[in-house]
């Protein structure tokens, strides 16, 4: 799923842009550090709301814009 590998490349890149480990992204989650690790490797799948806790965590505002959603496959080059 294309969303999901891009959710993992945006959350692995900003761990290291950081300099952040997974334990602690996790602990500013509250959840556990194989949580955070089944979520980037693929194994669990992110809801919205589970996404927004991994970007608030890392500092990051989430985007959600319905007009790129909308944009005929054709145009997106």
């Amino acid at each position: 799923m294309v969303l999901q590998e891009e959710f993992r490349r945006i959350v692995k890149d900003e761990l290291a842009r950081q300099g952040m480990s997974q334990s602690e992204l996790a602990r500013r989650m509250s959840v556990s550090r194989p949580t955070v690790s089944q979520y980037l490797s693929g194994k669990f799948c992110p809801g919205l709301d589970v996404v927004e806790k991994f970007f608030n965590a890392l500092g990051l505002p989430l985007h959600l814009s319905s007009t790129e959603a909308r944009q005929p496959a054709d145009s997106i080059e």
